[in-house]
């Protein structure tokens, strides 16, 4: 269980719940030369009202709500930038409903706090690009015509404000299939599983900047963009099998397996080396869980200059020194077959190390990029599971 001191309780909630001369002044340095993006967002300068100066915003809030009757949640995550890397210096403004579904002010509150209500908290990404917050899970509207949601609006260094897809949670009967069809994913899915840890319920949403965001700067978003988006079906394609359960054969996992859950990983670089601690993990998972409710694939895209029969043997070697049984290894011709990696929507670029997807149901419901296989990785792409 998580350990919050009284102190570090106190300081936040007395932090949070006042609106200070520190925001005007972040609104002022950060907002006239700031690239405009994201479109129109009627309360996003709700996060210049800030208490605290930016500057010293940390990485984990309390909001004001947190000791009152209801139940406590802690989210967290990572914030990235569209190459994959930490960001840091991320400002990340939330507010949601009381346990009653209404935005209630206490009769202090200024600017914006008179609408979003008291339940309202800053954060600002550490050097890892790590956030958190403590709050009580909000109520939905009266009426249970809303899915129950918490409201973000993201402020980055050089960019304005803008929000990106509401916090919600996957038990609400409301997030439904329709309902995620119908998300922008801006900045990702906000879509959270809640586990329940020692009476805390805790959920994980990494968010990456700029992604499906109107207006973002796209220098360099082609370069490391990759894959299917989140929310997408995963079509059938024909690889080779060159080891797991269906070694030596053409099969199309997703038309066999597909109904279930599990990781594709498709990998566009020769070295294998860097892998193996990585699909261990995996393949210890598979033991614990069975092959009925996880699979792993790992897709290895062929370099044009690489013969097939040599890769084949390759991948062959490097999977039984690795131990691996359950844990498929596939290939494809390449990174730019149409038949497989460009109907996953692969980039070719060799910048894109790997692209990994989380599938249940044959959807994708998580993406990472550039992964660099540590245990840090792993254990993100295990919390979705």
């Amino acid at each position: 269980m998580k350990t919050i001191l009284p102190f570090w309780i106190a300081a936040m909630l007395i932090s949070l719940t006042g609106c200070g001369q520190a925001g005007t002044q972040s609104k002022k340095i950060h907002a006239e030369a700031d690239v405009k993006a994201g479109g129109k967002c009627e309360g996003c300068e709700a996060i210049y009202e800030s208490p605290v100066s930016f500057e010293k915003l940390p990485s984990v809030a309390t909001l004001p709500d947190y000791n009152e009757p209801g139940p406590k949640i802690e989210i967290s995550g990572i914030i990235h930038k569209l190459d994959g890397t930490p960001a840091q210096g991320v400002v990340l403004y939330i507010y949601h409903t009381d346990q009653a579904g209404h935005y209630t002010a206490k009769g202090n509150e200024k600017g914006w706090g008179k609408r979003h209500g008291y339940i309202r908290g800053w954060v600002k990404t550490n050097a890892k690009g790590e956030y958190k917050f403590y709050t009580l899970k909000p109520a939905p509207y009266p009426g249970g015509n809303a899915q129950a949601h918490i409201h973000p609006v993201i402020k980055e260094p050089g960019i304005q404000d803008y929000y990106i897809d509401e916090f919600v949670f996957d038990d609400d009967l409301l997030v439904n299939d329709e309902y995620k069809s119908k998300m922008e994913m801006r900045g990702g899915s906000g879509v959270i599983k809640l586990h329940n840890e020692n009476g805390i319920l805790t959920g994980h949403r990494d968010i990456t900047l700029g992604l499906n965001i109107p207006g973002y700067p796209q220098s360099n978003t082609s370069t490391f963009s990759s894959g299917l988006a989140i929310g997408s079906n995963c079509p059938a394609f024909d690889p080779s099998h060159v080891t797991g359960p269906d070694a030596g054969r053409k099969a199309c996992p997703m038309c066999k397996y597909g109904y279930g859950q599990g990781i594709m990983a498709w990998m566009n670089h020769s070295s294998l080396s860097a892998v193996s601690d990585f699909a261990m993990k995996l393949e210890n998972e598979i033991e614990r869980r069975g092959l009925r409710n996880f699979r792993v694939f790992l897709i290895y895209m062929k370099p044009a200059s690489e013969d097939k029969t040599e890769a084949e043997k390759k991948l062959r070697e490097w999977s039984n020194k690795t131990n691996l049984k359950n844990v498929a290894v596939l290939m494809v011709p390449s990174a730019t077959d149409k038949e497989t990696a460009v109907a996953y929507k692969i980039n070719s670029s060799s910048k894109i190390v790997n692209t990994v997807f989380v599938y249940k149901k044959r959807e994708v419901v998580d993406k990472f990029i550039n992964i660099d296989y540590s245990e840090s990785s792993f254990e993100k792409i295990m919390k979705e599971f």
